[in-house]
């Protein structure tokens, strides 16, 4: 199969990806029509200009388009999304750095006890978190001050961790399934606003789109991610902060993941 690389403002590349990975990027609105394209060892060309993505940008994108293109990933990503794959690779990842990922988590249990502050700042943080997970998956050690680069998303951050509270908290007083449904649909909010320049409500319709036909799966990484919580309260309450990294981590690997397996969606007329 075809491989291709996004080729970013200042040169870089990004990628691999096969079609159907970059067909996402497409709908999702992270590529433009503009956007340059390596296929293989080919010359670089506009995304639109290519035969297989050109029916794509004969109407516009469902959400507006991102101005920073996707960050690296260098870890190798398991063939299937298997839950304990995924928490397996996270916890590989996560233990030459335990301290300061551990340090994130001490933080932000902090922050989230500031009472009315804490809230308004978490999606922020949040973002911050994400984008430090994002980039050690793509080769850079974590540091505790990258939990506060999320800043410049601060609006969106603070409106979509709101939306999110208020939804899931709601859904939750209905027979806690909706709330549970909701809160996989979206889950990846954080990771869409750290690598993108999405407003809060299309970060959240691209996490729902994203999670389609992945739900199940994620659900079930939810549930033995619980286990992991739990190991980390066993281990002198301390732990929970090293699982919360495990957690969190493995959540950075299934986004990356779908990113790069996005299932099939049937044509709409």
């Amino acid at each position: 199969m075809d491989q291709y690389f996004v080729i970013g403002p200042d040169g870089a590349e990004y990628g691999p990806t096969d079609l159907p990975g970059l067909t996402q990027w497409v709908r999702e609105g992270r590529i433009l029509a503009n956007t340059m394209i390596r296929k293989g060892s080919a010359a670089p060309a506009a995304a639109g200009s290519l035969p297989e993505l050109a029916a794509l940008f004969a109407t516009p994108p469902p959400v507006a388009a991102p101005q920073v293109p996707p960050m690296a990933t260098t870890v190798t990503l398991p063939a299937e999304f298997r839950a304990w794959d995924l928490i397996g690779q996270a916890w590989n990842l996560v233990k030459p750095h335990w301290l300061p990922l551990g340090a994130m988590f001490v933080i932000v249990w902090l922050i989230s006890s500031v009472p009315i502050l804490g809230f308004v700042i978490a999606g922020a943080i949040h973002v911050g978190v994400s984008r430090s997970l994002l980039a050690m998956l793509g080769g850079k050690r974590p540091d505790i001050g990258d939990m506060f680069n999320g800043f410049d998303r601060f609006v969106p951050a603070l409106l979509a961790n709101l939306l999110f509270a208020v939804g899931v908290g709601f859904g939750m007083m209905l027979c806690i399934v909706p709330g549970i449904i909701l809160a996989i649909m979206w889950m990846f909010w954080s990771f869409i606003l750290a690598e993108t320049q999405l407003d809060f409500w299309p970060a959240l319709q691209a996490s729902v789109a994203l999670t389609d036909g992945y739900r199940w799966n994620l659900f079930c990484l939810m549930l033995a991610n619980i286990v992991v919580i739990i190991l980390g309260v066993l281990a002198c309450c301390v732990g929970v902060f090293i699982a919360q990294a495990v957690m969190f981590t493995s959540l950075a690997l299934a986004y990356r993941f779908i990113q790069a397996h996005p299932i099939a969606k049937p044509a709409t007329a």
